[in-house]
């Protein structure tokens, strides 16, 4: 199994892009009371389905090749989120992490500069892994330290002075269905298709 990059030709540049996760949680309903509690399965991962517009026959062979290896070989892709590349708030440089954080941890300690700020949405990247900021968002304080809220926990522990990455931060992907087909509306003219993509580690 290797890790490959999405690729920038054209017949891969998608039309539209859906972005979420999946959070994998027990429910039960207390026996007295009738309250209803949710227990994580600690598996929060990012889904995404990214749908490619219809192509000709000189770009079809290219993504049937591509996607139907990912299928056969279990392969990892990297890719961005491709709406928002950079964050809105003022965030830049080179960051790093101030502290070590296990897996689990819903909050990042950030060292950057002195009231760089992350909005709510905003990305960034650490070992293959994106780092949603949670919509309260979080602003440095006066010796750059920020302590960044997210919207999911982490995922894979992360290093004390580990780099984070700003611009363009990738994740890596498998695709979330074990088939993939394609059709044809005329002789020369692929069809559209979604593809299915799920966070791994």
């Amino acid at each position: 199994m290797a890790t490959v990059d999405w690729p920038a030709l054209r017949a891969f540049s998608p039309a539209r892009m859906r972005f979420g996760a999946s959070t994998p949680k027990a429910a039960f309903s207390a026996m007295f009371t009738g309250q209803t509690q949710t227990i994580s399965h600690a598996a929060d991962r990012l889904m995404c389905t990214i749908t490619l517009p219809p192509c000709s026959r000189a770009d079809a062979g290219l993504r049937e090749s591509f996607f139907m290896s990912l299928a056969s070989t279990g392969d990892w892709v990297r890719l961005w989120h491709r709406q928002r590349p950079a964050p809105l708030g003022t965030l830049r440089g080179s960051p790093t992490a101030q502290a070590a954080a296990s897996a689990g941890a819903r909050t990042l300690s950030v060292q950057t500069t002195a009231g760089a700020t992350m909005l709510g949405g905003d990305i960034l990247g650490v070992n293959g892994q994106l780092l949603i900021a949670a919509y309260a968002g979080a602003t440095a304080n006066g010796s750059g330290v920020m302590s960044l809220p997210l919207v999911l926990p982490i995922r894979a522990a992360i290093s004390s002075a580990a780099a984070l990455t700003w611009n363009s931060p990738t994740a890596t992907w498998q695709l979330a269905t074990d088939m993939i087909d394609f059709s044809y509306m005329a002789p020369a003219l692929q069809d559209g298709l979604d593809i299915p993509l799920r966070e791994v580690y």
